[in-house]
């Protein structure tokens, strides 16, 4: 809500270039600006950003950068990373950076500083002792493979990272995630595994949430199937819980058992012992890397400039779009099969950070995170790109191409990124009547044949997309890729003014679900609304 002239003076210029820029195709900006490639570019790490197919122009990015300063947003970037409670809603620090480089913090929490430290040496030589054989199962058998149960952050994190790092993947251990509570995956992941060569690694901060502690006895039972001797757990399950005592209860031995912390939200804490099952399949150092990489975007983010500040432009961008231009939606493209997974892992990165319906203040807002959504290229070209090529839906692009590819199909990476800009390019300029119907003409049909199908051959053009290069896809870069769109989102929040890490509606669901699951067991529907009462009903029957 505007309330004071310098509130005016901020919302007023960016409404005079919204109106400004809505007058001119994006290719007159480039008419109007020849240097505009280089202008609105960045590089940083292994990073390139090409910001320039953006609708903006000088005007434009400095009443964002100002709007930025406006919401205070170096500010409370700092109060994040010197550990104030910026979680209100449930008066908490973020310190997920700390996990990444602890140093930031020591003067203000040194016991918590001494412990991530002595945490991840601990879990790093754990990682290490089962990757050499040192730590073998009950009967004396070297681990080949593991089970990750966990929901949530506690599952999307370290296997999108595992994906996209199969090439450090060592071959000797193969890592399982068990996250959906359907008896089916149960059935796959299990089927053909030996619990005398298994390692299960169970993930939850509270211990009590349902899924996992379902998932957790079904897999308990096929062990001990096996393995009945109660001292075998302790030499093959871990818990990577807040609640040790709980997990100890469950059989897990001490020395098994790694803490998580209430300062890291579970879509933060890939960089926490929840990558653990990461780490045992690329390793102690290649995960290390993974830290490095997040550790210097986190370093670039606090020292860089606004209007040089990677995900400080992102973020204003992004913002623009949704509050000026009215897109509710953020496509994220990556031309590349290792990063096929970073469209549902950025879904609850974003979604479920900035997914809300009030300000820091508790009033209603208009627009807050948008809907996230994406597929990896070049397949999704024969789906809903011609839908953004010529339908009447349009929404914020994130194009992410690696420049290195696979070493021994250069000719397939060349064609990837022919097709990557070339879907830029025709959102970008897209094509006019007069084209088309020279096109038509050009192949032997008659004028009026030319003129009949050049509608059907048009487009409009004039779509803003990021570019984002990454040199090659390695473990400092993902963990760079990844702390990006943390920071991204981070600022976000903070323009649109909400809390971004709380989830109040995630919360909801779980705790309906857990009504609803002893409505099923009790046959008691009468506290339901008739709708439930009936979809219950009829499952029951059936």
């Amino acid at each position: 809500m505007i309330q004071n002239s310098k509130d005016v003076c901020v919302f007023n210029a960016l409404e005079t270039a919204a109106t400004e820029i809505k007058k001119r195709h994006l290719m007159t900006l480039f008419s109007e600006q020849p240097n505009r490639a280089h202008t609105y570019s960045l590089q940083f790490d292994s990073f390139y950003l090409d910001y320039s197919k953006q609708a903006i122009n000088d005007n434009a990015f400095k009443a964002l950068i100002n709007f930025a300063q406006h919401q205070q947003l170096e500010a409370k970037r700092d109060a994040m990373f010197q550990g104030d409670k910026i979680n209100h809603t449930e008066e908490r620090s973020v310190l997920h950076t700390a996990l990444r480089n602890s140093s930031q913090i020591i003067s203000k929490f040194p016991d918590i500083t001494k412990e991530i430290e002595s945490t991840k040496v601990k879990m790093l030589n754990f990682v290490d002792s089962v990757r050499s054989q040192q730590h073998l199962g009950h009967t004396e058998k070297a681990i080949t493979d593991v089970i990750s149960i966990g929901i949530g952050g506690s599952f999307f994190g370290p296997k999108m990272l595992q994906s996209a790092l199969v090439k450090n993947a060592c071959n000797k251990i193969k890592v399982h995630y068990l996250a959906n509570i359907d008896g089916d995956q149960i059935a796959h992941v299990l089927h053909n595994l030996n619990p005398e060569t298994c390692l299960v690694v169970v993930a939850s901060k509270s211990w009590t949430t349902a899924e996992t502690q379902l998932n957790a006895q079904s897999v308990l039972k096929w062990f001990q199937d096996t393995l009945p001797q109660k001292q075998a757990i302790q030499k093959h399950w871990v818990a990577l819980t807040a609640k040790p005592e709980q997990a100890q209860e469950f059989g897990i031995a001490e020395q098994m058992t790694f803490p998580m912390w209430d300062f890291v939200g579970g879509r933060y804490s890939v960089w926490s012992t929840i990558g653990l099952p990461l780490a045992l399949s690329i390793g102690s150092k290649a995960f290390t890397q993974v830290l490095e990489g997040a550790a210097s975007i986190d370093k670039h983010f606090l020292e860089a400039p606004l209007d040089k500040n990677m995900p400080v432009i992102m973020a204003l961008l992004g913002y623009w779009q949704q509050e000026y231009f009215g897109l509710n939606n953020l496509m994220v493209l990556p031309y590349s099969h290792s990063l096929k997974s970073l469209p549902a892992y950025l879904q609850q990165l974003d979604m479920e950070s900035n997914g809300k319906a009030v300000n820091s203040k508790g009033d209603n807002i208009t627009n807050s995170g948008p809907i996230l959504w994406g597929a990896e290229g070049t397949n999704c070209q024969h789906s809903f790109m011609q839908l953004f090529h010529q339908g009447k839906q349009s929404g914020m692009i994130d194009f992410i191409l690696p420049a290195k590819g696979h070493d021994t199909y250069p000719e397939q990476h060349k064609l990837m990124v022919a097709n990557c800009l070339a879907q830029a390019q025709a959102l970008l300029q897209g094509k006019t009547l007069t084209q088309a119907k020279t096109e038509l003409l050009d192949s032997g049909l008659n004028e009026e044949q030319a003129e009949n199908l050049a509608k059907h051959k048009t487009m409009p053009g004039n779509t803003s997309s990021n570019m984002l290069i990454i040199d090659d896809i390695t473990p400092h870069s993902m963990g760079a890729l990844l702390a990006l769109y943390e920071h991204k989102v981070f600022c976000q929040g903070i323009l649109f003014d909400v809390n971004s890490f709380d989830q109040w509606g995630v919360e909801l669901g779980k705790s309906l679900g857990k009504n609803l699951l002893i409505s099923m067991n009790t046959g008691n529907i009468e506290n339901l609304d008739p709708s439930t009462a009936k979809l219950l009903e009829y499952i029951n029957i059936n």
